[in-house]
């Protein structure tokens, strides 16, 4: 007798992907809620490598444009989202993030996500979590998230100060992607450089990913903090 029904196919087995935070925030000046400021990003930039499969590397570079990462300010204690404040954004700059493929340290290829360009507009003690989508077709699927470890968001008046930049952020800059350096540490309240012209005759003048609000603001499955997370 033969069987009316087709045979059973084997599962679709699917990659499976995780993240870890490879350079924490520490620390960043307050940002204003105005549009043309002089933004200050966190320091250091927030950088956060993607693995595939249980393995130590990521091996696809052929599908990497179908990733992004996307970054939301979270409180510190509960992890709950913090998108606006006083009908504001919280965050100022780019929060989502395409794949670099990159060279660690130690010279070992990787896949990473770098925020080179985010401020906090609120004071107070934050942590990001980071979110990982793949687009699919029509379709965009979150991965998995991860969180950072908490940092905390200076007024002008008390910012320590920007640190020295890491030798991972060195790396990087390195090799191309638009990321600011420092060489030394500078005071938070260290005095301006520039000069104003033509004030004083003995001064010295000196020159030296498509839209998905709805997606993005929506908030996936929670996951313990810094820890891998599988889909």
């Amino acid at each position: 007798m033969n069987n009316r029904y087709p045979p059973l196919l084997p599962p679709i087995t699917r990659p499976k992907y995780s993240l870890i935070v490879r350079q924490q925030p520490r620390k960043a000046r307050l940002c204003s809620f105005k549009d043309k400021v002089d933004r200050r990003p966190l320091d250091p930039p927030p950088i956060v490598q993607l693995y595939q499969s249980n393995t130590i590397h990521f091996n696809d570079y052929y599908n990497s444009a179908n990733f992004f990462l996307h970054t939301t300010l979270v409180n510190s204690i509960d992890d709950s989202d913090l998108h606006y404040a006083n009908g504001n954004r919280t965050t100022a700059g780019s929060v989502v993030q395409s794949l670099h493929k990159l060279k660690d340290t130690n010279n070992a290829e990787g896949a990473f996500f770098i925020f080179a360009d985010i401020s906090i507009r609120i004071e107070g003690i934050f942590k990001l979590k980071f979110t990982l989508f793949q687009i699919s077709g029509m379709d965009v699927e979150r991965v998995c998230c991860i969180y950072s470890s908490p940092f905390q968001v200076f007024s002008p008046k008390c910012f320590p100060g920007m640190s020295e930049s890491t030798d991972l952020t060195r790396s990087f800059s390195d090799q191309g992607v638009r990321i600011r350096i420092r060489k030394e540490a500078r005071a938070g309240t260290a005095p301006s450089i520039k000069r104003r012209r033509g004030t004083n005759q003995n001064t010295k003048s000196t020159s030296n990913v498509m839209s998905m609000r709805n997606l993005l603001i929506s908030d996936p499955p929670e996951q313990p903090t810094n820890s891998y997370h599988y889909d």
